[in-house]
């Protein structure tokens, strides 16, 4: 077996302690390594339990609001139901409004040619068939009148 002759001033020894302060190195870079992911993951854990708790608030400060909205909703639909059973109430109304004046214009109109048939009458003695039709047509008013009451 032939010896191991120094290097320029490097001896088994240092190359030792070199190899010794290498590995040294390499565990405190893989011990800093771990410290770091545990941290990391520590921090997503409790940045996790952060955000649901803040969801849990959220959500229990939601239902608070709308508990105490929710009497205020519904007398606003009620309101609202009542407003719109007015509203088909005077829809029928006009109707019925509308009904009504239709039968006063055809009573006017039917009253205006009983008068321009008496004024005929006058001024043209006589004239006895229109006379007798704006009777006829007046009397079909009142007797149309009468039925519907």
């Amino acid at each position: 077996m032939t010896q191991v002759q120094p290097i320029e001033g490097i001896t088994p020894e240092m190359l030792w302690n070199f190899v010794l302060v290498l590995l040294g190195l390499c565990a405190v870079v893989v011990l800093v390594y771990k410290v770091i992911e545990i941290t990391r993951k520590e921090r997503e854990r409790k940045e996790k339990k952060n955000k649901l708790a803040d969801k849990d608030l959220t959500d229990e400060i939601a239902e608070k609001v709308l508990e105490k909205l929710e009497p205020r909703f519904k007398d606003i639909e009620t309101k609202l139901d009542t407003d719109k059973s007015r509203l088909d109430n005077h829809e029928t109304s006009i109707k019925n409004l509308n009904s009504s004046i239709d039968t006063i214009k055809d009573g006017m109109q039917v009253t205006a040619d009983a008068l321009t048939a008496i004024l005929d009458h006058e001024l043209h003695n006589g004239n006895a068939d229109q006379m007798q039709k704006a009777r006829d047509d007046l009397q079909k008013y009142t007797n149309g009148l009468i039925k519907k009451v």
